[in-house]
């Protein structure tokens, strides 16, 4: 017959000890996984701990190994979840999974646990045997509660922005609207008999109006750029840029542009939004042209493996000064006097929000005289596309 070898260990009081192969094959299993666990016996001293638990609560395997659970670390394991499930509820549930215990131990400050915890009986003489699974969810539970707070703000800061959208778009326009209707009313009824300065006054008023209700307009497009106007849905770039260049086709029949398309890809996003970026940058390439040359507009595109396409709108424009490159993107920044270039100076802060929002980046490279490359990254794919039935 078979002669089964027993296995010499050393226990805390550093007597010689035999453990049968079958339980030291267990205790080995038990330290390898990286979920710390705790063994107790029916009296819930400790029998075993494995190398998880040690790391995670800093303890010495000699502090814990016929301990009893309540007094480890002078008692900082004496918490009331956890007695009342030891005690309590595994008397009669005999298995509980998933209990979440928020404790502060003073040696390792606040930790939050989910314990599964299981009553195990070999046979129906011998002490039953508890085997605690603890799992440190401590990051994890913080992080979601701080991002909990920050979704909360968020929301609070939304709300405030679609009301500010409400009141640019309702109620600081109105007055606008009355400047302008009034001061047309006059131009007509009077404008021939007003000459110099009183006509210079209408004049610079009705402009003066004129560019606050597109100042207004524009706040009020920048403003909605970072609130979800659309869920993402998947959306063919290539289709959007064929859409901008027919709205465009008159400025690009005056001017005598060029417009390349090349291939671009299907994406999840938000395709009003798209489309506004796609006309944004195809606008101001047509816009910021070389005088006597034909303006020519690339739009180009690539993906990678890492599941990010890179979009490029390149032109052979007047170009930017580096020192401007950061600038472009602010609020109101304008370059160019308005006598040269009209516009409000927002579109591109417009398209930054709109990438952003659409978790991409834009960048610029360009040289004074030599053109202008805008680059786009966004994901190709994104968490929370909502698919047509």
């Amino acid at each position: 017959m078979a002669r089964h070898e027993e296995v010499t260990s050393r226990s805390p009081s550093s007597e010689t000890t035999t453990v049968p192969p079958a339980e030291r094959l267990l205790l080995n299993i038990i330290d390898t996984v990286r979920e710390a666990l705790v063994v107790l016996d029916s009296e819930f001293r400790v029998s075993h701990t494995n190398r998880a638990f040690l790391d995670v609560f800093h303890v010495a395997r000699e502090e814990t190994i016929g301990e009893s659970v309540f007094t480890l670390g002078n008692g900082q394991w004496d918490i009331p979840p956890l007695r009342a499930l030891l005690r309590e509820r595994l008397v009669i549930e005999r298995e509980v999974a998933d209990l979440e215990v928020d404790h502060v131990f003073p040696g390792i400050g606040r930790r939050i646990m989910l314990v599964n915890a299981r009553v195990v009986v070999h046979a129906p003489d011998a002490p039953r045997v508890t085997l605690l699974a603890i799992e440190d969810v401590t990051q994890q539970r913080l992080t979601a509660r701080r991002l909990a707070v920050q979704h909360r703000e968020l929301q609070r800061s939304n709300a405030a922005l679609n009301e500010f959208a409400f009141v640019a778009s309702h109620d600081l326009q109105e007055p606008l609207r009355k400047i302008l209707s009034f001061g047309e009313r006059l131009e007509s009824s009077a404008g021939a008999a007003l000459d110099g300065p009183r006509r210079q006054y209408l004049d610079r008023m009705l402009s003066a109006a004129t560019r606050m209700r597109s100042l207004i307009s524009d706040l009020l497009a920048y403003s909605q750029a970072a609130v979800s106007t659309k869920p993402f849905a998947p959306t063919d770039l290539a289709t959007i840029a064929r859409d901008v260049i027919v709205d465009l086709e008159t400025t690009i029949a005056d001017c005598g542009a060029r417009v390349d398309l090349g291939q671009l890809p299907v994406i999840d996003a938000d395709p009003i939004q798209m489309r506004q970026l796609l006309q944004n940058l195809i606008g101001n390439a047509l816009k910021f042209r070389r005088e006597d040359v034909p303006p020519v507009v690339r739009l180009r595109s690539s993906t990678s493996d890492d599941g990010q396409c890179t979009i490029s709108v390149s032109d052979n424009g007047i170009g930017i000064k580096e020192q401007h490159r950061d600038k472009i993107f602010r609020m109101f920044e304008r370059l160019h006097s308005r006598t040269q270039y009209d516009g409000s100076g927002i579109g591109l802060a417009i398209c930054r929000r709109i990438v952003e929002r659409h978790a991409g980046s834009i960048t610029v490279t360009s040289t004074t005289g030599g053109g202008t490359t805008f680059t786009i990254g966004l994901p190709v794919t994104q968490a929370d596309v909502e698919y047509a039935p």
